[in-house]
């Protein structure tokens, strides 16, 4: 007969653990890369100006990728906890379903 197949609720909430790390860090790297300015001075007024702005609009926009990043890894963070915590009550209400039908079991006699 076979024990069949295992789910380890644990190693799926430390892995979650890890994905909320990440979607942290990711925030962070999205504040500081949106935080970043062009300095004028380096090319000049004209061009210098021309940069900065050049500049700022990436990094706004590399920002807004982070964050978005960062929030469908905070998704698929919460669906793991949530599938580890489903398996486990699946699991848990079968063997109730189990050790129920078996109470009877003991009553049978046979002839």
């Amino acid at each position: 007969m076979s024990d069949g197949i295992k789910t380890q609720y644990e190693a799926l909430g430390a892995f979650a653990t890890s994905l909320d790390k990440i979607e942290e860090q990711l925030q962070k790297s999205a504040d500081m890369v949106g935080s970043c300015v062009g300095d004028p001075g380096i090319f000049g007024i004209t061009g210098g100006q021309l940069y900065g702005a050049g500049a700022s609009m990436h990094c706004a926009k590399a920002r807004d990728h982070l964050h978005d990043y960062s929030a469908k890894v905070k998704d698929f963070s919460d669906k793991v906890r949530d599938s580890a915590k489903k398996y486990q009550e699946g699991d848990k209400d079968a063997e109730d379903s189990i050790m129920s039908a078996a109470k009877g079991l003991g009553e049978v006699k046979v002839k």
